[in-house]
């Protein structure tokens, strides 16, 4: 999630994810469309309509060795006028330790939060955290997400912690929570009403070790945050399946 700092949101993030510690495999790519619309704002919004945003992104890893991908983002979004906006782009790395069930990315790019804004340079650093439980039923995921802005008015480095835990279902389908928070700068955390802290139910489904199928509402537990939120994330992976464990698929 971006920096949250003392403002009121006004739309939520265009990539509303949790990441597994598994890098894509070699020489695999997948294609992800990311998509979210707020239904309901921060509580301090002045105009309620201003956060009723329709946000999307693609997102296009391939994987350039056994632990290794880079991932490419381009940011647009539908603003409440019903305007298409550009919003960004960004690149991510990330290396995959299997043996600690961990892997670290850094993201890095432009964006601007509507079309009358300049872009600014910023990005994170993710470290991923999970660990499957018992059989594969069980799945705990934890990001503690460390953002920065770089240029512009707004440059900081704050902390974004995300989590999901998740039981799956014949292998079929994960029924779960997400968690999605934003406390501010390190130097200046924000009062817990401007923090941002969203929580909701998921469903991932696993229909097939090619195709990525995950949505889920999140609801927002302080005035400062978005409060009601869909997301949909459709993905596509291109590559043998036989090299893929016909398993669950974080």
């Amino acid at each position: 999630m971006l920096l949250v700092k003392n403002f009121v949101l006004a739309q939520a993030d265009n990539e509303i994810q949790v990441y597994a510690s598994p890098t894509i495999q070699h020489k695999w790519t997948i294609f992800e469309l990311h998509n979210n619309y707020t239904f309901k704002g921060s509580k301090l919004l002045a105009d309620p309509k201003d956060a009723k945003w329709y946000n999307t992104t693609l997102e296009i890893t391939h994987g350039f060795g056994k632990n290794f991908e880079i991932g490419f983002y381009t940011f647009a979004g539908v603003e409440p006028n019903g305007g298409y906006t550009y919003l960004g782009n960004q690149i991510r790395p990330r290396i995959s330790f299997p043996e600690l069930s961990a892997s670290l990315s850094v993201e890095f790019g432009f964006f601007r939060p509507n079309d009358t804004s300049k872009f600014f340079w910023q990005g994170e650093i993710r470290p991923i955290i999970d660990k499957v439980f018992g059989n594969g039923d069980f799945y705990i995921g934890f990001n503690p997400n460390i953002d920065f802005v770089i240029s512009g008015n707004d440059k900081g480095v704050g902390f974004s912690p995300q989590f999901k835990a998740l039981y799956v279902v014949k292998n079929k389908v994960g029924v779960g929570i997400e968690y999605y928070g934003g406390l501010g700068e390190f130097r200046n955390i924000l009062p817990l009403k401007k923090q941002e802290h969203l929580l909701g139910p998921m469903i991932d489904l696993y229909i097939h070790p090619k195709w990525e199928i995950q949505g889920g509402f999140l609801f927002g537990l302080t005035e400062n945050s978005n409060q009601r939120i869909f997301k949909l994330l459709l993905g596509k992976r291109i590559g043998k399946v036989k090299n893929i464990d016909e398993g669950t698929v974080f």
